[in-house]
């Protein structure tokens, strides 16, 4: 079995996390989890839904 790792990268808006992000998966081959993006895709479910951002037991359910 082929070991696995994970990459993190941080830094503020625009410092280009998410091009060095997806050169460093085309590069080595690996999947991209993009966090920012599933981040905003869950705050859109939960707006569509009418629920509060600010309740973390509404979010969970």
């Amino acid at each position: 079995m082929s070991p696995t790792f994970t990459i993190a990268i941080d830094g503020p808006a625009g410092a280009g996390k998410g091009t060095l992000a997806r050169r460093l998966a085309d590069h080595y081959r690996l999947n991209l989890l993009d966090t920012g993006l599933t981040y905003r895709a869950v705050a859109h479910a939960l707006l569509r839904l009418g629920l509060p951002l600010d309740n973390v037991s509404a979010a969970e359910t």
